[in-house]
């Protein structure tokens, strides 16, 4: 009985579907509805567009034509260019450079085609595709770091001395460089501040400290000493062992905080992450701290102990991934340590992650843990020297009874580049924290494409500017922070310096939220100097702003939509993991988009879109479809292709690639 019941229902469920659809036929073949006619013939605003890359030089007419011609029967209603470099191999008898005339020409000739076959037109915010540098930007206008120097002086006598400059090395983090040649060198003081030592700090030169380690050799000025650009190797162990170095006071001593620096650029081999052990007799050990791979600054609850190490496992290493790193091929395996420091006193736990230099995600999760009064700076004890120092760096001081630390601060490049752009169009990234400095690099950019175009941008010919993915890592000072920041957060700086270098001011609680008040003024400031400031220079213009931020992770210190709140079309990203299979962790950056057009009444939601990593010409609509319903499910409604590479030449197939990058969606 129940098998006929269900038999009957699915038939007339079915008789039900069959009339639906027959009278929907009916009803679209007859009526005047804009549903049905948008199916059949969809508006240039519902149709795909593209990203067009011209790589490395390697750009014909005849390829310019042919491609904007199928873009145009296929149904594509416009394209995004890109003027990339990605070690391409030449296949054109001659590679156009850069804003050269010949360069010019091919694309004043583009933008004339696209203007007559009625396809929408778009540059990338700088040459390559992130973010917004170039060959003009001085080391004056480029992005910029805060650092420092210390000075320890006895008070309730005269000081006169000089104090030592800050590094003016470009690079991530005080004298910490890139790793390339002939970087420019910039430097500029901003303040002198001093404060009282708390009377439980102690150096570990003061506390007799032995060195010791499982191989290698170890000083403790070297250790200590603030160069976070060389340091010595200590040797890998056999796999399945640690390598350790280990700190030995003469008696049972109370740590509160750890500063590990690593040399990045001179690793070799396979490890674990590192850990904090201590014991009381140098044979026992006991796990104080499991420390993240790339350590920095950290404060734990108080431990006393007369023995201190810190060890790194050595794994055996994964047969996917080679034995390697960017150190010389014959170097022996191991890790070269810069700093190691045990803090008796608490130091603002993760601070270089706080301060942003690097983009880090779950700052909450890395509250400083309260501490005593008595260990703590406290901001009545803080004083601006700012005014005593001579241009030289000679400060003449009389400082009060008790021990004293003076900060020097000024600010140096990040070294930052747009890419991946042809050697010709590489240069620094402009500082995106200062009005100034924006404007100037996108009036002389967009003025580059009005000399080309012969003025055909705005409502016709290029029309419009996308700033890719964010991937010019981050800055944390600008020329005028003091002011911008007193601006915004109705308080001065300068009692809370010594937090930028690490150390508690009043408390844990108020010296954390410093650090956040100090992360939203950058915050601010990018959003407001650069893309909102973006969007008015191009609305002058004519032109409009696709805008894409964070993607898949966190890779700058703003909010991802207050960046697109003024983007005419907010833009995402989407990428597959392997056919067939979405990337979850980019949901949300559609959905952020998505989020943005409703909340600031754009009716667009752009992504660049089905991009993926290897696999050449692998993929079909089958394998993209669930992906690009799963988008368009987070709100999705205009598709960026990713990508369709210039084809210059018809006799190389199926023709040039984004290096590893797809879609490989071409004429050919």
């Amino acid at each position: 009985m129940k098998r006929s019941i269900r038999r009957t229902t699915l038939i007339g469920l079915a008789a039900v579907i069959a009339a639906a659809m027959a009278t929907w036929t009916v009803f679209a073949q007859t009526s005047d509805d804009p549903l049905a006619r948008g199916f059949q013939t969809p508006p240039d605003s519902a149709k795909p567009r593209v990203w067009w890359h011209w790589m490395s030089g390697n750009i014909t007419k005849e390829g310019i034509k042919a491609d904007l011609e199928w873009m145009k029967r296929a149904g594509i209603a416009g394209f995004q260019n890109f003027d990339a470099g990605l070690d391409t191999p030449q296949i054109v008898k001659k590679r156009l450079i850069y804003m050269t005339p010949e360069w010019k020409d091919a694309f004043k000739y583009t933008v004339t085609l696209a203007d007559q076959l009625g396809l929408e037109m778009a540059i990338a915010g700088s040459p390559g595709w992130s973010e917004s540098g170039g060959p003009w930007v001085t080391p004056a206008e480029a992005m910029k770091k805060y650092v420092w120097s210390e000075t320890r002086v006895e008070g309730g006598r005269p000081f006169s001395g000089m104090l030592p400059m800050p590094p003016s090395t470009t690079g991530p983090y005080q004298n910490m460089g890139t790793g390339r040649e002939k970087e420019p060198v910039f430097y500029a003081d901003s303040a002198v501040i001093a404060y009282r030592i708390p009377g439980s700090e102690r150096a570990l030169a003061e506390l007799g400290v032995k060195v010791t380690s499982s191989g290698g050799s170890f000083d403790l000025n070297a250790l200590t000493d603030g160069d976070v650009a060389k340091g010595e190797l200590l040797p890998a162990a056999p796999v399945g062992e640690k390598a350790w170095i280990q700190l030995e006071f003469t008696r049972p001593q109370i740590i509160r905080g750890l500063t590990l620096m690593t040399v990045r650029a001179d690793r070799r081999g396979n490890f674990g992450d590192p850990e904090l052990e201590s014991s009381d007799d140098g044979r026992d050990f006991r796990s104080v701290l499991k420390l993240p791979p790339d350590a920095a600054t950290f404060a734990f609850a108080p431990v006393s102990a007369k023995f201190f190490r810190v060890s790194v496992p050595t794994m055996a290493p994964r047969p996917e991934t080679p034995q390697g790193s960017q150190a010389a091929p014959d170097a022996p395996p191991g890790i070269r340590i810069a700093e190691l420091v045990l803090h008796t006193v608490s130091p603002v736990n993760r601070f270089q992650d706080k301060a942003s230099f690097d983009a880090a995600a779950d700052i909450y999760a890395m509250a400083t843990p309260s501490v005593p009064d008595g260990d703590v700076v406290r901001k009545a004890d803080v004083v601006d020297l700012t005014s005593l120092m001579k241009r030289d760096g000679r400060l003449d001081w009389a400082p009060p009874a008790g021990r004293w630390t003076v900060l020097r601060f000024g600010y140096s490049l990040t070294g930052a580049r747009n890419s991946p752009a042809s050697p010709e169009a590489t240069g620094l990234e402009v500082d995106k924290l200062d009005r100034a400095h924006v404007m100037s690099y996108f009036d002389n950019y967009l003025d580059q494409y009005k000399n080309t175009t012969g003025g055909l941008m705005g409502k016709h010919g290029l029309q419009y500017v996308i700033t890719d993915s964010w991937e010019a890592g981050v800055a944390n000072w600008t020329d005028r922070m003091f002011a911008e920041f007193a601006k915004r957060r109705g308080y001065d700086m300068h009692p809370w310096l010594p937090v930028l270098a690490g150390r508690i001011v009043d408390s844990a609680e108020t010296s954390d939220r410093f650090l956040w008040d100090f992360r939203k003024t950058l915050a601010d400031l990018v959003a407001e100097n650069h893309y909102d400031q973006l969007t008015d220079i191009l609305h002058a213009r004519g032109m409009g702003r696709y805008t894409e931020s964070h993607e898949g992770g966190r890779a700058f210190i703003g909010d991802g939509m207050e960046v697109k709140r003024r983007a005419d079309i907010p833009m995402s990203a989407t990428w597959l993991e392997r056919p067939g299979k979405a990337s979850p962790h980019y949901d949300a950056d559609v959905q952020e988009s998505a989020s943005v057009a409703h909340i600031y009444g754009q009716n667009l939601v752009a992504a660049e879109s089905l991009t993926v990593y290897r696999n050449a010409w692998a993929y079909s609509p089958e394998t993209l479809k669930s992906t690009a319903d799963r988008m368009m499910a987070n709100g999705l409604n205009r598709f960026i292709i990713h990508t369709s590479v210039h084809q210059p030449v018809d006799d190389k197939i199926p023709g040039l690639g984004l290096g590893p990058f797809g879609q490989w969606f071409t004429r050919h």
